[in-house]
């Protein structure tokens, strides 16, 4: 073969020269290749009941074109229901659906909008984590970014075809103000203080980051790094003119001294404008003459500060958004929620599959404060991501809901454990940076293993208390059964049922009013559902004529006989296995419906008509 031959057949080919230079478009479409072909599949990667709960307040808003009404008709506990989540994380797909129901048509406009927008936000998202992996240092992101995202899959899940919660617009946010504080020029700090207001606004779920978020602008004006008083006074400015304008655009007029410790409202934004006005013009105050302790006092004062006069308006914003709920719907739903515990008390641990990713996501996380503890490995990016990791890392043992958000951080730290591991031939070379690792082969990932033996040697030494299953958790189990609710619904119909159940019927176009949604907002129908079935309550039918239900429906059995939970709640196993009261009439159901559905009685007095759908057959055991 002649030189010119060889030379050619050295040279990389179009297509991965297209690669190199797009990495971020290549992922894209494989994940969502990918997570399309799950969907299609029937996978559900993200099985939440917010989602379809999500898709009826969308509906709602285009419906009624009321930004300002939080109130979901389809909910009658019978209080109304009144949504904690703003207008704005539903703005993306109602514009969608709006834009295609001229030619699609309503419901179908609806449906590709939630199909198509958690995949429109993936491309930014991906784009912002690639900033990010390169900010870090590595030569080769083309390498780099899909190793990070295969590790990283869980959180970018969030971001599939259905998932239409608000977590992937949060990833998205957050992603972005990362990429935004590797810079060091005042536009930058600007945006993410407008950022930042938008992320609590969306929710207040997230407000531990972007505190660590002011806590970085904070550090760089303390210790007089360069252009750090720029930035803190740009982050600040924006931040109060971005909460304020938020909180117009969010609080009807009506509602702007109403404070709601569960979504944007006066309590939030007079928090964000105390924090942004501090950094606005306490470095004015303090000038540049004075010494970093005397700059980290005069902060703390005005946190301080602020923080009392915050505790003295709004005390009862304090205590848990659950805190005003009642003891026997927290004690009975919302503390046996697996998002709500802590790793401590999560009672699968151990034995559970997810173990080994669980050890996995603690070395990832852990890596990058391993490599921050030598000097020579403290550049401005990898300190910034050892302080993110290390807090989401606290977060998601503390509370279970941030899960979700470490393999965010831990995917990034994986590869310097992996580039530690490698040698240096081969894919190793390609997982280098500037950033040196530890002189141990097995430095980064000691401190991972031994997090996870010790959380390993909790679990199997102090065993979680495990709490008697409550008979409407029994009762709603078949929600992760893939089924269809019945339809074709008398006017009028109110179906009481256990709360998960309820989300499927509120999520139908035209679908019967529920008594109950598994959201904290609709606890008193949380409540009434559980004392229904509970073997506590004397007189279920005082529950109903409470919620003014007119139907009930419940997760069916249709084999054997089931003795155990016939003594536990004989009245729950009598309406699970078709053995209903006298004052309850079953309505005929297919035979592969997992639901058993009952009829109860009109507000006149009359009987309730059963749904028009099902079989004329009663589908028995």
């Amino acid at each position: 073969m002649s030189t010119g031959a060889n030379r050619a057949a050295a040279q990389p080919s179009g297509l991965l020269r297209l690669y190199t230079s797009s990495p971020v478009l290549f992922c894209f479409c494989a994940m969502a290749i990918l997570t399309t072909a799950l969907w299609s599949l029937g996978f559900q990667l993200n099985n939440d009941a917010d989602d379809l709960l999500k898709l009826h307040e969308i509906r709602t808003l285009l419906e009624t074109g009321n930004i300002f009404d939080r109130t979901l008709p389809g909910i009658v506990q019978p209080e109304p229901y009144v949504s904690h989540w703003p207008w704005i994380v539903d703005l993306p797909y109602a514009a969608f659906a709006r834009l295609l129901a001229p030619f699609a048509g309503f419901e179908p406009a609806l449906t590709l909008a939630s199909f198509a927008v958690p995949l429109l936000l993936l491309a930014p998202a991906l784009y912002f984590y690639n900033r990010l992996v390169t900010a870090i240092g590595f030569a080769y992101p083309a390498v780099a970014l899909p190793l990070a995202l295969i590790f990283a899959a869980r959180s970018f899940f969030e971001f599939a075809p259905g998932r239409i919660d608000y977590h992937n617009l949060q990833i998205l946010l957050l992603l972005a103000a990362l990429v935004l504080m590797m810079s060091q020029n005042r536009l930058s700090a600007f945006v993410n203080g407008l950022l930042t207001a938008l992320a609590i606004a969306v929710s207040a779920e997230f407000a531990p980051f972007y505190a660590l978020v002011m806590a970085v602008y904070a550090f760089d004006w303390i210790f007089d790094r360069e252009g750090g008083q720029n930035r803190i006074i740009g982050f600040g400015l924006a931040l109060t003119a971005g909460a304020i304008g938020l909180f117009a655009a969010i609080v009807p007029p009506s509602a702007y001294a109403a404070v709601r410790c569960d979504t944007y409202s006066t309590p939030h934004v007079t928090a964000l404008v105390a924090a942004g006005l501090s950094f606005a013009f306490v470095p004015l105050l303090a000038g540049r003459r004075v010494g970093w302790p005397m700059r980290t006092a005069i902060l703390l004062v005005f946190a301080a500060a602020s923080a009392a006069v915050l505790a003295g308006l709004f005390p009862q914003c304090l205590a848990s958004p659950y805190a005003s709920i009642d003891a026997y719907v927290r004690d009975n739903m919302i503390n046996r929620i697996l998002q709500e515990l802590s790793l401590f008390r999560r009672p699968d641990v151990v034995l559970s599959t997810g173990f080994l990713s669980m050890a996995l996501l603690f070395i990832g996380a852990l890596a990058p404060a391993v490599i921050c503890a030598r000097p020579e490995g403290r550049s401005r990016p990898v300190v910034i991501l050892a302080l993110f990791s290390l807090l989401s890392l606290a977060l998601a043992i503390g509370y279970i809901r941030y899960y979700r958000y470490l393999p965010i951080f831990s995917g990034i730290g994986l590869i310097f454990a992996l580039a530690n591991l490698l040698p240096s031939a081969g894919l190793g070379r390609y997982l280098k940076s500037p950033v040196p690792a530890a002189s141990h082969r097995y430095a980064l990932i000691l401190p991972g293993l031994v997090l996870s033996g010790a959380m390993a040697l909790y679990h199997l030494s102090v065993k979680p208390a495990q709490a008697a299953v409550p008979a409407a958790e029994l009762a709603d189990g078949c929600y992760y059964s893939p089924f269809e609710p019945e339809q074709g619904w008398p006017s009028g119909a109110v179906v009481l049922s256990p709360p998960l159940i309820g989300s499927r019927f509120v999520a139908l176009a035209e679908g019967p009013k529920v008594v109950t949604i598994p959201n904290h907002p609709s606890a008193k129908g949380i409540e009434r559902s559980y004392r229904f079935l509970d073997p506590a309550t004397a007189d279920p039918r005082a529950i109903l004529d409470a919620s003014k239900a007119t139907h009930v429906a419940i997760c069916a059995w249709r084999g054997p006989p089931l003795p155990g939970l016939e003594a536990a709640y004989p009245f729950a196993a009598g309406l699970i296995e078709g053995r209903p009261p006298a004052w309850l009439r079953e309505c005929p159901t297919k035979a592969s419906s997992p639901l058993r559905i009952y009829s109860y009685r009109n507000a006149d007095g009359s009987d309730a008509a059963c749904p028009t759908s099902t079989l004329a057959a009663q589908a028995r055991p």
